[in-house]
């Protein structure tokens, strides 16, 4: 059953520091668009599906497209091994591609707010013949967008309305538009 989950569609790049790790764990998405779970330690939280499509600027679909998501749990803490510097993330960061109809979809948790910042999941998206996009997504009923200086002026594609569907999961749909090389 679809929900009336607003789509947003990301076009324009923005802060990816710090906590990004490349490749931790991929998976290439099934035809039937099954959720990539970043939460395979089970770690508490608020349960959390994204999903969306990769679509170029003339809104043909990019099958294959690279994403790779990360955020913090629950407690506001990245699942680190190492230090800042060299981060390991063990947890609630993963990386996968899209089916041949441009489709994604992640179960993973709601992100822990960091002081003032906004909740938030961090995004790169790449594809060959494509400029690679990396950006931030919030939540739409978070106050804290209204203090946190990248939130604030974060465009309103990025601020996404997350529901609660009849299960108790929190649902979103990210729509990405990459423009090509």
């Amino acid at each position: 059953m679809k929900s009336n989950v607003q789509t947003h569609v990301l076009e324009k790049n923005n802060l990816i520091i710090p906590f990004y790790v490349n490749n931790h764990y991929q998976s290439r998405l099934p035809e039937y668009s099954k959720a990539v779970d970043l939460n395979p330690n089970n770690l508490p939280g608020i349960p959390l599906v994204i999903s969306g499509s990769i679509y170029s600027k003339n809104k043909e679909v990019v099958p294959n497209a690279k994403i790779e998501i990360w955020h913090s749990t629950d407690a506001s803490v990245y699942q680190n091994e190492g230090n800042f510097y060299f981060p390991s993330q063990k947890s609630l960061s993963g990386s996968l591609r899209t089916n041949k109809n441009g489709v994604y979809s992640v179960k993973t948790i709601r992100p822990g707010v960091h002081g003032y910042r906004a909740r938030h999941l961090h995004y790169k998206i790449s594809a060959k013949g494509y400029r690679t996009l990396e950006t931030q997504i919030y939540f739409k009923d978070d106050p804290r967008i209204l203090i946190d200086e990248t939130a604030m002026v974060a465009e309103h594609c990025r601020i996404i309305n997350f529901s609660y569907n009849q299960l108790g999961v929190l649902q979103g749909t990210v729509d990405i538009f990459l423009p090509k090389v």
